[in-house]
């Protein structure tokens, strides 16, 4: 009897407002401890609560006759593409992430959601559960294996109100959102500036003409 194929993950954005079934998430994804506490209650983690955790980020697969990025650039299995280690300073710093809240793919969510303090996994997520949203930073449906390890978990007390800022989803990479902006808003003093400078040289020749006016009158 032929093995029965797998159904295709569901693609979910981060902050997209739908319901999220956690498990079934986790279903979809491939998981493999290298550190497991024996102890560890894998419902416990809720919306609110604080984790901080190390990753690495690598191509897992990529989709038939892929093998550029949006730039260009040639990619191929095995590459890293993300990490909580800055690229500068090089410090290896725990990234903070609360749950519920908009700032990681859904995939390192529902794997996260599992974890205790000081345990390890590997976890392959597939495309719809990781950058398929993301246009331009990996080729649609390609799957990705992140390396995580959980090192504090700090209970909270539920999520923060709607209205409160929340920063960029990352899975870890920045969106391009904040470079538009700041364009769009180079633009508008831009065009401001040049609106302004023509109402006043405007309102400039005014007064000439009327002290013209004047002079002629006083002529007379």
């Amino acid at each position: 009897m032929a093995e029965k194929k797998k159904k295709r993950a569901p693609t979910l954005m981060p902050g997209d407002g739908r319901k999220r079934d956690w498990p079934a998430i986790l279903s979809h994804i491939e998981l493999e401890w290298v550190t497991e506490q024996s102890d560890c209650d894998r419902s416990a983690n809720k919306d609110g609560d604080t984790l901080a955790f190390k990753h690495k980020g690598f191509i897992a697969e990529l989709p038939e006759g892929k093998t550029r990025d949006a730039q260009g650039r040639t990619i191929q299995v095995g590459m890293q593409m993300d990490s909580n280690i800055d690229p500068e300073s090089k410090e290896d710093k725990p990234l903070e992430f609360m749950l519920g809240t908009p700032k990681l793919i859904v995939g390192m969510e529902a794997v996260l959601r599992t974890m205790c303090e000081s345990e390890k996994v590997r976890a392959k997520i597939p495309g719809p559960l990781a950058y398929n949203f993301r246009s331009g930073f990996l080729p649609y449906d390609t799957a990705v294996l992140y390396e995580m390890e959980v090192t504090r978990v700090t209970r909270g007390n539920g999520l923060p109100p709607p209205d409160a800022a929340v920063p960029e989803p990352t899975g870890t990479a920045a969106s391009s959102w904040p470079l538009l902006l700041a364009l769009l808003l180079l633009l508008a003093l831009v065009f401001g500036g040049i609106a302004f400078v023509l109402k006043g040289s405007g309102s400039t020749k005014t007064p000439k003409k009327k002290e013209a006016k004047r002079d002629g009158k006083k002529k007379r």
